[in-house]
Parts: C-alpha cells; sequence; structure tokens
C-alpha cells in the first residue's frame, strides 16, 4: 500500500545509537513508491512541533525512537487538528513497550507496517497541566503519574540505560530515586472520590506495561476506555523498595498502603508545584487533569 510517510528519528534513542539504526534500516527496507520525508530531532520536545506540521500534511507520521518519542509524536498528531491522524512505531529505543503492546515486536515489523493495511484504535491518555508561563496539553499512550516516577525518570540517565540495557534500566533507576525520596502532600480526585495525603505515587495508566517492561497495571488494556490507576500513600524507604518490586511485578493487590482501581479520569493538586510525567518524560507541573479518550489514535500495526 502506498501511503505519504513523514519520520521522525530520535538520534538520542536507544542510548545514542538511533540515527546509526535507522540509516541500517533505510537501507535494508525502502519505502518504495511512496513520497517519504525525514526529520531528526535531539532536544526533547521537538518532535511534538514536527509531528505537529507533519500532520497536516502526510498520511501518517511514524516514531522511530523509543516510547518518549512514540508519546511526542502522538502528541504532536492530536494537537494538529487533523481529523483521522495515524502514527507508525519503529521501536529502536530503550524501551519499547508501546511498540510490543502493539505488536511491534522489532524495527523490521515496524518498517514492514508501514507497507500494509493493518491498523489499531487505541485508547489516549489526555494531560493538562501547567509549565513555565502557560497551561501545556500532551497526549500518551502508556500513563501519566505525579510522584516518584519524576525522580525514576531522572535517576535513569543515558548512562544507567547504557550499562543496564532495556530490562534493567528503569528498575535500577527506581532503586537510585526511592534512597533520597520524601513523599509530598497531595489532593487526588478520581471520578468524584478525593484523598488528601502524603502519596509516594499517583499513577493513571493506559497499559500493563511501561517502563521497559515493568507490568505497572495489570490487567489494563488500550482499548477498554479506562485507566488503571495506582494511588500509593506514603511508606518508608526499606518498604517502598518492596513496595515498588511489587508494582513493578503486577503484585499490588493486596497492599494497605495501595490502592489500585479503575476509572476515566483523575486530578491531582499540590500546594507547592509537583512534576509530571508521560511516557518517561517530564511534561509540566501540578495542577494536572488526567482522563482517557477511548480510540482517539490510530496505529499502524504488522
Amino acid at each position: 500500500m502506498s501511503r505519504r510517510v513523514a519520520f521522525i528519528i530520535n538520534s538520542d534513542s536507544g542510548a545514542g545509537r538511533g540515527q546509526v539504526r535507522w540509516f541500517r534500516l533505510r537501507d535494508r527496507f525502502p519505502v518504495d513508491g511512496t513520497e517519504s520525508r525525514v526529520l531528526f530531532t535531539s532536544e526533547p520536545g521537538a518532535a511534538v512541533q514536527l509531528a505537529r506540521d507533519a500532520a497536516r500534511e502526510y498520511d501518517a507520521v511514524v516514531a522511530v525512537g523509543g516510547d518518549g518519542t512514540v508519546f511526542e509524536v502522538a502528541s504532536g498528531l492530536l494537537l494538529s487538528g487533523v481529523a483521522h491522524p495515524v502514527l507508525g512505531i519503529v521501536p529502536v529505543g530503550t524501551g519499547n513497550d508501546t511498540a510490543r503492546l502493539c505488536g511491534i515486536d522489532s524495527p523490521v515489523q515496524g518498517m514492514e507496517a508501514l507497507h500494509g493495511t493493518r491498523s489499531r484504535r487505541l485508547d489516549v491518555v489526555r494531560i493538562e497541566c501547567q509549565a513555565p508561563g502557560a497551561p501545556v496539553v500532551r497526549y500518551s499512550l502508556l500513563y501519566g503519574a505525579v510522584g516518584l516516577i519524576g525522580a525514576v525518570v531522572k535517576q535513569t540517565t543515558p548512562l544507567v540505560k547504557k550499562i543496564f540495557g532495556q530490562r534493567l534500566a528503569y528498575p535500577v533507576g527506581a532503586a537510585r530515586a526511592i534512597l533520597s525520596y520524601r513523599a509530598p502532600p497531595m489532593r487526588v480526585t478520581c471520578d468524584g472520590q478525593t484523598w488528601e495525603k502524603r502519596f509516594l505515587l499517583v499513577c493513571a495508566s493506559n497499559a500493563e506495561l511501561s517502563g521497559g517492561g515493568m507490568r505497572l497495571a495489570p490487567g489494563a488494556r488500550m482499548d477498554d476506555g479506562l485507566l488503571n490507576l495506582n494511588v500509593c500513600e506514603e511508606v518508608g524507604r526499606a518498604a517502598a523498595i518492596g513496595l515498588l518490586w511489587r508494582i513493578s511485578r503486577g503484585r499490588q493487590f493486596s497492599h494497605p498502603k495501595l490502592r489500585y482501581f479503575t476509572a476515566r479520569k483523575m486530578t491531582v493538586e499540590s500546594e507547592s508545584p509537583l512534576e509530571v510525567q508521560a511516557d518517561g518524560e517530564t511534561i509540566g507541573h501540578t495542577p494536572a487533569r488526567i482522563e482517557v479518550l477511548p480510540q482517539g489514535l490510530e496505529v499502524l500495526v504488522p
């Protein structure tokens, strides 16, 4: 099938190997008979605007990178105002959970999907929060969160990713983060129910996996119109390590300090601004509103 395609390549994905991987793929799988454009970005946030512009000119916009690149491209597509934006994914990052959940297990499969006719409509997480000087809206496919995840993102540095690889980078980052993190007070409201406490983590997931394969939301589906929420109260550091391990393994159903349930929207407020994360990227600070948009984006699949 011939379609006009724009590729957005994150040169820094996969611990800095994204651009090299792209050139190898381009030579093996040329997009014959297809009008295409290749755009490179290595600056955080830049892919949002690139995708926003490309959505108006091309039939599909392809994220070549990891989950952070997919998040930025998806956000750009949905901010473009185009009636039926289409996302392609070529996974060359450290954590490729979005691709894996879409049945794209390799960069080769991602390239092959561009020639086919199959697609899947996925729910999208709409996140509205604050950035310096103005509110910001972004769209994620995996999760939106406030709390410990922000520290985990900072501690999962490019060096950690390079040394520990896809499976261990984020668990190692989490262990490093817990050593210095203190749970802040928050006001959390989910579908009309409100809690005011110190929370270690507040996370709304659209998918079962994130963070390079961590099973943060067991049973979550990307097409059920629901968010799966982890709302975790403050615990001591030793207990936090054990609790985070349980969460990452999908075993959070019986812990007294953790609520795990489904909802369609959530708000998080705090006296001091707290960072808001989406799919491994920091996008702003609280107050934040997180809600699900059922079947909000079409994704090309093998």
